[in-house]
């Protein structure tokens, strides 16, 4: 793989983190979106950087933390709502439960290679796509009933796996 597609691969499989911790930090919807956009910015000219070795979200997040006091400091009229050790403690949080979930994570990309493309596919629609049952209905041709006993199975099986997975590596 060239510099480019990891930078994506690693990006959007961390984007959502990403949102969620500048969103935990700025309040503002709009203030969270600017400061999501400057971290892009610099996770992409800074990419070249980055320790493979280490977790892409905490760096991720490392750079989001500087870019949200940026922020502060820039609008230094408005009262700051968290200090630098508040801003630390989220980041120091954000990065225990990355390193926790990391064997459900593990456990839960095992799963879901032994499942049929049709259940993939499922999932996909609705995870990936974020599409609302009715349209998953449509788009494989089922009715809205069949679609939700079929997710609920699947989220079922899903979980058990895991939970088998990881009682048999612990």
């Amino acid at each position: 793989m060239d510099q480019q597609e990891d930078f994506l691969r690693l990006f959007l499989t961390y984007q959502a983190e990403i949102r969620a911790f500048i969103g935990s930090l700025v309040r503002d919807r709009h203030g969270s979106d600017d400061v999501f956009q400057e971290v892009a910015l610099v996770l992409w000219k800074e990419f070249q950087r980055y320790d493979p070795t280490r977790s892409f979200g905490a760096w991720a997040r490392g750079i989001a933390a500087k870019k949200v006091m940026q922020r502060w400091d820039r609008l230094s009229r408005m009262p700051v709502p968290f200090s630098p050790e508040a801003i630390e403690a989220v980041l120091e949080a954000y990065d225990r439960t990355e390193a926790a979930s990391q064997p459900q994570a593990d456990a839960l990309a095992h799963c879901l290679e032994g499942l049929p493309d049709k259940s993939r596919q499922l999932l996909t629609l609705r995870y990936e796509q974020s599409l609302k049952l009715g349209q998953i209905a449509q788009a494989v041709d089922s009715t809205l009933d069949a679609v939700h006993k079929a997710l609920s199975r699947l989220r079922t099986r899903l979980h058990e796996c895991v939970e088998r997975r990881l009682a048999t590596n612990s």
